[in-house]
């Protein structure tokens, strides 16, 4: 079920959007965190959140939409605090750097235990990291949700991953065009053919 159906008609809207979800942890479908202004110059005018952020050029029928003024008022509300989802191992690093009497000491003079922490990070969230360690408390992290795929080995011994075409499983040899989501969602789909994987 879509989370959240938000309605644009600027370029800058597009992307105000888009950032907040990007720092979220959302991406689109193909993983990748751009603004893509090419689907919004062809028309997109509706964003999408779900498990990854899809675009509309026209009013959805399934789910009423907010206008963009509305969604930024709720994220006004909501920004009070700020979130980073991190993978597990990163929270725990987080959390046991945060326990530390100098933690941006330790950070600096034993990187070898926490070089974990920095994987997968961007420059905003390494701000934040920053931040969040030197006693900022309108900041915290929590875990992203693990996401999964399935893959099989074909006739040819090369690894394949399912991805749906208009609905329809199929396969594609890219990993990345995979067809991705929660363990509970992607266990629907699997058949004693495709193997679980965790996605990095």
């Amino acid at each position: 079920m879509t989370k959240t159906v938000v309605h644009v008609t600027t370029l800058e809207q597009w992307k105000s959007v888009l950032d907040v979800w990007f720092k979220q942890g959302y991406g689109w479908s193909t993983e990748n965190k751009e603004y893509s202004e090419r689907l919004f110059k062809n028309g997109g005018r509706f964003l999408f959140l779900d498990d990854c952020i899809t675009y509309s050029r026209t009013k959805p029928n399934s789910k009423p939409f907010i206008e963009y003024s509305e969604f930024m008022a709720q994220q006004k509300e909501d920004n009070k605090m700020e979130t980073y989802y991190v993978t597990q191992e990163q929270l725990d690093l987080i959390k046991e750097l945060k326990e530390k009497l100098y933690p941006l000491h330790v950070l600096l003079t034993r990187s070898n235990r926490y070089e974990n922490i920095e994987v997968g990070l961007n420059n905003q969230e390494e701000k934040a990291l920053l931040r969040y360690l030197g006693g900022d408390t309108s900041i915290k992290f929590k875990v992203k949700e693990q996401l999964y795929r399935l893959s099989r080995i074909d006739e040819g011994g090369d690894a394949v991953y399912m991805k749906f075409s208009y609905g329809t499983p199929g396969w594609d040899m890219d990993k990345d065009a995979a067809f991705t989501a929660p363990l509970e969602e992607i266990e629907k789909w699997q058949t004693p053919a495709w193997s679980l994987e965790k996605v990095d």
